[in-house]
């Protein structure tokens, strides 16, 4: 058994980006320290899996004997969210709701993406489902003492009305120690970098390569059956951990 710990560790701790120990810690609190610098999301090659898909109890057992920083993706990680996104975006042009330039939108389309997502962050997404795995997974966290930062790339509520968070707290019964943080469509590593995660859980292939770059260990959550998204994931091919199960 701490064989197969010591070879899961090698595998995890591979997938940290070359950076410095201060950038996967929380910044002291005494000592006025920058965050470590933005970065754009990693390239990684896809390769052949190169471990087995690690158990909850394994995991357990993967993580530093202190607290950490970690983070959470929110749809098909924390929750099943395809029943709303499937029954909202419908009605919308999908180049408007995720457009490519924002900036290049009419004002007709900007008041359309702004819409969509006020729909589904207020209503919609209260036909989501949380996730078994995603419950064990924040009691864990809470129980080791860690700060979690749940981090979405969605569009936020405008304005934000802090809906979201409270949605998620009643859904796993816990008490989140920061708002859920949005990055409005755009690329999570300098997000990840500016609170100093350690761990990062996700579904997709951008969240894997995001935590890297941001200097964390990508842990793959997989995706449920019926997901909205359309990116297919590459579970293990990019050198992370990834999470047996967890599709649950």
């Amino acid at each position: 058994m701490l064989a197969l710990v010591s070879a899961l560790a090698l595998v995890t701790g591979s997938c940290r980006a070359p950076s410095d120990d201060a950038a996967r810690r929380s910044p002291p609190t005494t000592v006025t320290t920058a965050p470590p610098v933005a970065r754009t999301t990693a390239i990684i090659p896809l390769s052949a899996v190169k471990a087995d898909e690690i158990t909850f109890e394994q995991l357990v057992l993967l993580l530093p004997r202190r607290p950490i920083v970690v983070g959470f993706d929110v749809d098909d990680t924390l929750i099943f969210s395809a029943p709303g996104f499937n029954e909202l975006q419908k009605e919308y042009d999908p180049e408007v709701i995720r457009p490519r330039d924002y900036s290049k939108l009419t004002p007709q389309q900007k008041f359309e993406y702004r819409e969509f997502w006020n729909r589904l962050n207020e209503e919609y997404d209260d036909q989501s489902v949380p996730k078994k795995i995603a419950k064990r997974l924040l009691d864990l966290h809470l129980a080791r003492g860690d700060d979690i930062w749940i981090i979405s790339k969605r569009q936020s509520s405008q304005p934000d009305t802090g809906t979201c968070t409270r949605r998620y707290e009643r859904l796993f019964d816990v008490k989140l120690p920061h708002p859920v943080i949005f990055t409005q469509l755009k690329d999570k590593t300098p997000f990840l970098a500016e609170r100093y995660i350690e761990y990062y859980y996700g579904d997709s292939d951008s969240d894997i390569t995001a935590a890297v770059a941001a200097g964390a260990v990508p842990i793959r959550v997989k995706r449920g059956p019926g997901s909205y998204a359309k990116d297919p994931p590459h579970n293990g091919q990019l050198g992370e951990a990834v999470l047996k199960d967890s599709e649950r």
